[in-house]
């Protein structure tokens, strides 16, 4: 059954419950409500961690096993840029290379064992998907889907990192930046969700759900900018590797907030009666 009219059914059924109170007197009201419920329901915060803790334990180990083979400069410039350190900290820095065949050999087959553990990441999100969206869980046959989610988020990363250098640029270098970080974000949340539901969210869903995510990071990443760097200080200053590991799982927390986050609010908007969740739910709700 198409996943667009099991909305419109939802829809139709939230609808019909008592309109009363402040926010089920209008449609916005009772849109705002669904989000307010939506957050409750896959309890937010505690998804928002448990991923958190993902990102640090299965998407930081793959970009690190990466600056094997492709250099650490990458894989520094994403660190700082998306884990809210300086690698420096760590004892690592832009001089670092491969030493010999043997472990550019070692670090081929670490990568491989990484992103197999990886995957782990890739799963937590499948989880959150098929609680927010309904869909049948992901199984063996298809974890090749977890594995290309795991890839895209990681690469995304490190192109996301890169484009920094970008605003060394006069006057155009941070315009820029921040537009590839939007372009590169929203392709990567349109492909993602797409990859983890096998395809059952339709192309409205995926892309509203993509740009709202994409802006939500770029908005944290701006705002990062100005207090990370005197966060990770202070807190590798008064807690040392510790601070800095606490700091990251902190920065990683919100990110992931807004990853949860818009997923639940464009639920909450498929399911509105007005002319946006007409639209989201696609030509299938007037069948």
């Amino acid at each position: 059954m198409k996943l667009s009219m099991a909305l419109a059914r939802e829809m139709s059924l939230a609808r019909t419950q008592s309109v009363t109170g402040l926010l089920r007197g209008t449609p916005y009201g009772r849109t705002l409500r669904r989000v307010l419920e939506g957050f409750a329901d896959i309890q937010i915060a505690d998804r928002s961690l448990a991923l958190a803790a993902q990102i640090f334990t299965s998407v930081l180990p793959v970009i690190i096993a990466a600056s094997v083979i492709s250099g650490w400069d990458a894989a520094e410039n994403t660190i700082r840029d998306q884990f809210g350190f300086d690698s420096a900290a760590l004892g690592a820095g832009p001089d670092a290379t491969v030493a010999d065949p043997t472990v550019a050999a070692f670090g081929v087959v670490g990568l491989f064992v990484v992103l197999i553990g990886g995957t782990s990441f890739a799963r937590a999100l499948g989880r959150l998907y098929q609680v927010v969206w309904k869909v049948p869980a992901i199984g063996g046959r298809d974890a090749w889907r977890w594995l290309a989610a795991l890839l895209t988020v990681a690469l995304a990363a490190g192109v996301v990192g890169q484009t920094r250098q970008l605003g060394r640029i006069s006057y155009i270098g941070p315009p820029l930046s921040l537009v590839i970080e939007l372009i590169v974000w929203s392709f990567v949340w349109i492909l993602v969700p797409f990859l983890l539901t096998k395809g059952a969210l339709n192309g409205r869903l995926l892309w509203t759900s993509g740009i709202l995510t994409a802006i939500g990071l770029c908005l944290v990443h701006i705002a990062g900018r100005v207090v990370l760097p005197r966060l990770a200080a202070n807190a590798r200053e008064q807690f040392g590797p510790l601070g800095l590991a606490f700091t990251s799982i902190s920065w990683l927390f919100v990110l992931s907030l807004v990853i949860v986050g818009a997923a639940a609010i464009v639920k909450a908007f498929a399911l509105d009666e007005t002319i946006v969740g007409r639209f989201l739910r696609g030509r299938d709700d007037d069948e």
